[in-house]
């Protein structure tokens, strides 16, 4: 039996990690009554050579989906422009026919300013997830706020960034704190054992202590990727008897140079396994058991705390954030990194970690999510009308 539909709701996906953040909210909108979920794939889950990452989201049953393919052969900064261009004028394109009552996205990501650019000139309503954290080290930085403005309402993921969105000149009531849905997954998904994980990935990491490695290209930063991955190869080549995941970088400028040289050196070592994607089971499965998660990805400053595990963030691509204390900041030289692993590593670091509890939030992020956008929907005709708000400065 058909359900009778009374909003539509479009969840618009450009990436591997943002998907696995968008997932339990996907769910919960595709049995939710009254609601039609309208679900677009772009970005680089459309791409062979990032892992194809489409197939994970039809496993989850979402086969019937809108794909938005944008060109990510070139991926300098000016290849990165010119891939926006062409995906705002194919989102505008696609909301010329298909006008949903609003469109969910997350992050900070460029595909996704692409889909909200279209939809605010076209007049479509835009809900945030994850907007008003600060990344200095990222292009993402800037891309975050621009979304943020076209919005017209704001799920971030910590009182810090609330406050930043009000600051910004949104008004407060458009502005939930509702936690991280990173941290949802890690409160409520049943992960895979130690064993299963270890034969799934037919690698020995069930017998061997190991890390889980996520390195992705500082766009605020020019030609420091090719040295900053080796920096953080040698150091890991330091640590004896440790066996190390390493996921791919993102298809932001620098990732392509990146993941060719994770591929090349990977395999001169048996103690690495390199994969384009681990999917969000086996991703924060290899972080529950892993010693430590070694990068510059939001995920080891915003999940991995809440799984018990130490981050060691390199480099100033996550400044900014929120950190825990199970986060060890370092520079992205090979003596520093040295160091952070060293003192991660320590029995006292190991048992800290595990007693850590997340600052983003209880696990409720979806159903919030749910709830604030049906309640937006039932009265948009009353709400939808945005207004500057001014914060009353002190002389």
């Amino acid at each position: 039996m058909c359900k009778k539909v009374q909003f539509k709701i479009c969840v618009v996906t450009g990436t591997r990690a943002e998907y696995g953040l968008l997932r339990n909210l996907l769910l919960k909108l595709r049995d939710t009554e009254n609601v039609k979920l309208d679900l677009v794939v772009t970005g680089s889950h459309l791409s062979d050579q990032f892992g194809n990452t489409q197939e994970e989201i039809v496993k989850d049953g979402f086969d019937d989906y809108i794909r938005i393919a944008i060109p990510l052969e070139d991926d300098s900064k000016e290849g990165m422009a010119v891939s926006t261009g062409i995906a705002v004028q194919k989102f505008a394109e696609l909301f010329r026919g298909y006008k949903p009552d609003i469109i969910i996205v997350l992050g900070d990501r460029f595909e996704i300013l692409a889909a909200v650019i279209a939809a605010h000139i076209i007049g479509i309503s835009v809900a945030h997830i994850a907007g008003g954290d600060v990344t200095e080290g990222a292009v993402d930085d800037a891309i975050r706020h621009c979304i943020t403005k076209m919005s017209q309402l704001h799920f971030p993921g910590c009182e810090q960034s609330a406050k930043r969105i009000v600051q910004m000149g949104e008004e407060p009531d458009r502005v939930f704190n509702v936690g991280e849905p990173g941290v949802e997954n890690c409160l409520n998904l049943k992960l895979m054992s130690r064993n299963e994980l270890s034969e799934n990935l037919n690698f020995a990491i069930n017998c061997h202590d190991y890390s889980v490695v996520t390195f992705h290209p500082v766009t605020m930063e020019n030609n420091t990727a090719i040295e900053q991955v080796y920096q953080l190869i040698h150091a890991m080549d330091n640590q004896k008897g440790m066996f190390y995941i390493i996921t791919m970088a993102n298809a932001d400028a620098g990732g392509r140079v990146i993941n060719e040289i994770w591929q090349k050196e990977g395999k001169k070592r048996e103690n690495w396994l390199v994969v384009p994607s681990l999917g969000v089971l086996r991703y924060l499965s290899a972080v529950k058991y892993a010693k430590l998660v070694i990068g510059n990805s939001s995920s080891g400053v915003i999940e991995v705390p809440a799984l018990g595990t130490p981050t060691i963030n390199i480099g100033d691509r996550q400044k900014g954030r929120m950190m825990a204390e199970s986060v060890i900041q370092c520079d992205p030289a090979q003596d520093q990194i040295t160091l952070a692993i060293q003192k991660g590593m320590t029995p006292e670091f190991q048992k800290m970690a595990k007693n850590i509890k997340s600052p983003f939030g209880d696990g409720t992020t979806s159903n919030q999510i749910v709830q604030i956008v049906l309640d937006y929907l039932r009265h948009k005709n009353e709400t939808n009308e945005k207004h500057f708000f001014d914060i009353d400065f002190k002389n």
